[in-house]
């Protein structure tokens, strides 16, 4: 599930949904975070 909330957001802004990424690797930010920041540049982008 988290992979495909990426992918959505990838598609959208993919430097924003990489950078969520890189954190969420890094283990700077966790599952619920990057979750929310992948959702959050989906939502933008539909409400433009």
């Amino acid at each position: 599930m988290l992979v495909e909330i990426y992918i959505e957001a990838l598609l959208v802004d993919e430097e924003l949904a990489d950078q969520v990424w890189e954190l969420w690797d890094a283990g700077v930010i966790d599952d619920e975070l990057a979750v929310v920041a992948w959702l959050q540049v989906s939502y933008n982008f539909d409400n433009g």
